[in-house]
């Protein structure tokens, strides 16, 4: 009980912090520097070996079970259920309006979406927009440290296992979850379990497996998506240009301010 409620109280003097804050973005130079590539390189072949004789077949025998419908309505109810952690880091990274659009996503997918089982919030305009404590912690101006393989989990930061961590220990929606129906430690395995196997089966749909298959070197490719992902998610989806080739510190725009419009492009001269 004391864990339940103490921990939402404790996130309030961050809030504070948070408005009155100027964030720069935290770099990933470090991170691209891979400097503990030996031992993450170890822990990929690891991780490949879980995936192959586990994860892969659990994936491959609950896509042929259960049908594609089904899935995208597990995605969905996930996605519904992290949208109160969505809401906390766009409050604490000073992203009012989008900590609303979080709110706005959340009551239409729990009531017209059937308890999130329809995404009909991104039919009315409203798309997910993720957000994490990496995110967060990013925008408070928290270096990226070295990137980090880590065993059964996959590629991340170090600045971002910690916000992996704060992922798991204060989400509003468990909170909310213990509190209510108190479930066992069985039921959450199986909560966690059923993710990690509906999200593996997304990688396969989304073509994964093949364009693992046909790189030469699938460490590097992953951990190249994976800052690449991360940079975007931290910038929003417009990253400055030169955020990889200056080592400058990134300054990130103001909260919820318009994307800039695109460059205007010469025209293609006749071939």
């Amino acid at each position: 009980m004391f864990l339940r409620f103490r921990a939402p109280a404790a996130i309030l003097p961050l809030l504070v912090l948070a408005a009155c804050a100027t964030p720069r973005a935290g770099g990933l130079e470090t991170a691209e520097a891979d400097r503990w590539e030996a031992s993450n390189r170890r822990i990929y072949a690891f991780n490949k070996r879980v995936d192959k004789y586990a994860l892969k077949p659990a994936a491959n025998t609950y896509r042929t079970v259960v049908p594609i419908a089904a899935r995208h309505g597990v995605t969905n109810v996930y996605s519904t259920y992290n949208e109160p952690l969505n809401f906390l880091n766009d409050l604490l990274q000073g992203k009012i309006s989008k900590a609303f659009r979080s709110v706005d996503r959340f009551l239409i997918n729990a009531t017209i979406g059937v308890g999130g089982l329809a995404d009909n919030a991104t039919d009315l305009g409203r798309p997910e927009e993720p957000e994490d404590w990496g995110q967060t912690f990013a925008h408070w101006g928290i270096k990226s440290g070295p990137y980090v393989m880590l065993p059964f989990l996959g590629p991340s930061t170090l600045r971002d296992s910690f916000g992996l961590g704060f992922d798991f220990v204060v989400h509003p929606s468990d909170f909310v979850r213990n509190a209510t129906l108190s479930p066992s430690l069985y039921w959450r395995a199986g909560q966690i379990s059923v993710r990690l196997v509906n999200l593996r089966a997304r990688i396969t749909d989304q073509g994964g497996d093949a364009l693992l298959a046909d790189s030469l070197d699938e460490y590097t490719l992953v951990k190249s998506a994976y800052l690449q992902s991360r940079r975007n998610a931290i910038w929003d989806g417009n990253p400055p240009y030169d955020a990889s080739e200056d080592g400058s510190e990134d300054v990130p725009p103001p909260a919820d301010a318009p994307a800039p419009a695109p460059a205007p492009t010469a025209p293609t001269p006749p071939q």
